[in-house]
């Protein structure tokens, strides 16, 4: 009788411990969205074009992008590098002609993510002026090419000028990027050269003043 119970009692026992197994190891389906891309793109806007800044192959102002993010509300931050296939920036940043024909077209590309679906509401980044030729003063040169005939002028950049910039500014309106499932976000980046750069007697003031100019969804 006893040997009866005992062995019913383990039969009991065994049939719980496979139930329980079948309840814990029950494949739930958990559903994660496909990615969208977002693309940030950079431009200048450049009014002096027809007379001392000329844009073309034979100008060079040069920006150095260092790095670049993109935030979501509650400040997550998403690093965006040169294209999709990248895990960090080049060790000195990229580098970008300001007065190139692409800066002008709108078609620099600063850097592709595979980002979340979901709203997104700045960007950070860093950039400055690189001297690849030193101007008068040790200033930051520029070359240009007008009608043939070859120009240079200097940029003072303060040394307080901060290489950080935040979009948008405090004084600028709010913007939100959406990022959908399976497609592009294309946001454009400019620089305002006729605000940024500020004409003294003999040279400029380097005064950055950046701005998003343009956010489109394919």
């Amino acid at each position: 009788m006893i040997s009866s119970l005992r062995t019913n009692g383990a039969i009991l026992v065994a049939l719980l411990t496979i139930l329980f197994l079948g309840i814990s190891c029950e494949q739930y389906e958990y559903f994660s969205p496909s990615p969208g891309i977002l693309e940030v793109r950079f431009r200048t806007q450049n009014s002096r074009a027809g007379s001392f800044l000329p844009y073309g192959v034979t100008s060079n102002l040069t920006l150095n992008l260092q790095s670049l993010q993109i935030r979501q509300p509650g400040n997550l931050k998403l690093p965006i590098y040169i294209d999709l296939n990248a895990v960090q920036r080049n060790d000195f940043g990229d580098f970008y002609n300001c007065l190139s024909d692409q800066a002008r077209d709108s078609s620099l590309v600063w850097g592709r993510v595979y980002a979340p679906p979901g709203t997104y509401t700045g960007l950070d980044f860093s950039a400055r002026l690189s001297p690849n030729q030193l101007g008068f003063g040790g200033g930051v040169g520029v070359t240009v090419v007008r009608d043939g005939i070859p120009g240079f002028f200097s940029v003072f950049v303060p040394f307080e000028t901060e290489a950080s910039q935040l979009l948008p500014k405090s004084n600028q309106p709010p913007f939100s990027i959406p990022v959908e499932t399976d497609r592009r976000t294309i946001v454009t980046v400019t620089l305002d050269l006729d605000s940024s750069l500020v004409r003294r007697t003999e040279d400029f003031v380097y005064k950055p003043f950046f701005y998003v100019s343009s956010i489109r969804t394919f």
